[in-house]
C-alpha cells in the first residue's frame, strides 16, 4: 500500500515486511494474475531502509511486520529501530518474530532453534531500548531511548506457549499472522494478557495480521478462486499439515504441522503444485484470508474484535484473482472497509 492510499483510508499505521522470499514459487507466479501488480515474487525491498524513505512523507507511525533476531543481532536492530523512531514523525513498532525456514535455510543461517535463539534476542533487545546497554558484555548505545512521540514499540508474531510467554515479557504488542477463528484468537490472547501479568508487565496491545482480498461478494470470490486456481496456492504456505487433514487432503509440503514456518515453496516441484492447486478447497483457503465485500469482511473482523483485537493490520492482496483490473475496482472498497472497522473498537493499520 502506498502512503497516499494509507491516508486516504485514514489508516493509523504503515507496516512493510521481512521476506528475502516470497510465498509463491516463482516459475507458478509468472502464471499468475498478482504478476500483474508485482513482477516478481521476491523482488523485496528491505523494511528498515522503506521506513526510512517513507518517513520523510508521512506522519503515520510506520513499522515492520515482522523481523527476526537470527538474520539481524540485537545490537543492530535496537540501534535501526531507535534512529527510525527518532526519523518517523509518528513513530516507529518493530515486529518481531521467530523467523520462518524460507528466509533462513536458503541463505545458510541456522534454524535449528529458533525460539530459544528469539528468546536470547529479546532479552538483549529489551534492555538495549530500555537502557541503552548490551547485557554482559559491556557495550552501549548513545542514542536518546525516545522522542516526541515516545520509544519504539516492540510487537511480537507469537502463537504458541513458549512464544505467548515472550509477548508477555517482553512484547508492548502482540501481532500473530495465524489464528483463523475468533474463538481460537480470544484464547491465545487472554494467555498473552495472563503472561504480562506473571511478568509484571503492561497489556500487550492486541493485533493480528490480516491477509485480505476485496471483490464483488465473498461467492463471486469463489468463483474466481476456481477458476484461476494457482491462486490457491497461498494455502500451501498458511495451512498446518492439520488443516489439510480437516479436508481429507495431504499437505503438498509434506507432514510438516508448522506451515509457513517450515515451508520453502521454492524447493518444491512446481509441475506437482500447479496439478494440485485445483484440488484446494476455498473454504481452506478463507480460513486464512479474510475475502469478501466490506460488509462480509467486517462482519468477520467484528468478531475477532469482540474477541480482543484492537488493530488489524492489513495486506491487501486484492487482485490475487482478477490481477490489476480488479485491484483497480475494488480500489475504493478498502476505504469502505476501513470506515465501517471506525465505527468500531478496531483502529486499521496498513502493510505495504
Amino acid at each position: 500500500m502506498t502512503i497516499d492510499a494509507a491516508r486516504s483510508v485514514n489508516a493509523d499505521s504503515l507496516w512493510s515486511f521481512d521476506h528475502l522470499l516470497g510465498v509463491f514459487h516463482p516459475t507458478l507466479y509468472r502464471e499468475m494474475e498478482f504478476a500483474q501488480l508485482a513482477p516478481d515474487p521476491d523482488g523485496l525491498f528491505d523494511p528498515f531502509c522503506l521506513c526510512a524513505w517513507a518517513a520523510r512523507s508521512t506522519d503515520l507511525p510506520l513499522g515492520i511486520a515482522v523481523t527476526d533476531g537470527i538474520r539481524r543481532g540485537a545490537a543492530d536492530v535496537a540501534r535501526s529501530a531507535l534512529s527510525l523512531q527518532h526519523l518517523c514523525k509518528g513513530g516507529f513498532n518493530l515486529g518481531v518474530g521467530a523467523g520462518e525456514a524460507e528466509n533462513l535455510v536458503p541463505f545458510g543461517y541456522p534454524f535449528e532453534r529458533p525460539v530459544a535463539a528469539t528468546e536470547a534476542f529479546l532479552a538483549d533487545l529489551r534492555e538495549l531500548l530500555d537502557q541503552g546497554t548490551m547485557p554482559r558484555h559491556g557495550g552501549r548505545l548513545g542514542l536518546p531511548l525516545q522522542s516526541e512521540t515516545g520509544p519504539p514499540s516492540v510487537w511480537i508474531a507469537a502463537h504458541r506457549p513458549r512464544m505467548l510467554r515472550l509477548v508477555g515479557r517482553y512484547g508492548d504488542g502482540w501481532l500473530p499472522v495465524d489464528a483463523p477463528t475468533a474463538e481460537e484468537y480470544g484464547q491465545l490472547n487472554a494467555e498473552v494478557l495472563e503472561q504480562a501479568r506473571r511478568a509484571g508487565r503492561p497489556d500487550p496491545e492486541a493485533a493480528l495480521f490480516v491477509f485480505l482480498v476485496l471483490g464483488e461478494s465473498r461467492a463471486r470470490l469463489r468463483e474466481m478462486f476456481e477458476a484461476s486456481p494457482l491462486a490457491k496456492l497461498f494455502a500451501l504456505w498458511m495451512a498446518p499439515a492439520a488443516a489439510w487433514a480437516r479436508y481429507g487432503l495431504p499437505s503438498p509440503a509434506g507432514e510438516s504441522g508448522r506451515a509457513y514456518i517450515d515451508i520453502i515453496p521454492h524447493r518444491l516441484d512446481p509441475d506437482v503444485l500447479r496439478d494440485f492447486a485445483p484440488r484446494i478447497p476455498f473454504e481452506l483457503l478463507e480460513e486464512y484470508v479474510f475475502m469478501g465485500n466490506p460488509s462480509e469482511v467486517a462482519d468477520r473482523l467484528g468478531r475477532y474484535a469482540d474477541a480482543g483485537l484492537e488493530h488489524p493490520v492489513m495486506m491487501n492482496l486484492t487482485g490475487l484473482v482478477g490481477g490489476m483490473t480488479e485491484a483497480l475496482a475494488r480500489g475504493p472498497q478498502l476505504g469502505e472497509l476501513c470506515d465501517l472497522l471506525a465505527a468500531g473498537p478496531v483502529r486499521v493499520g496498513a502493510r505495504g
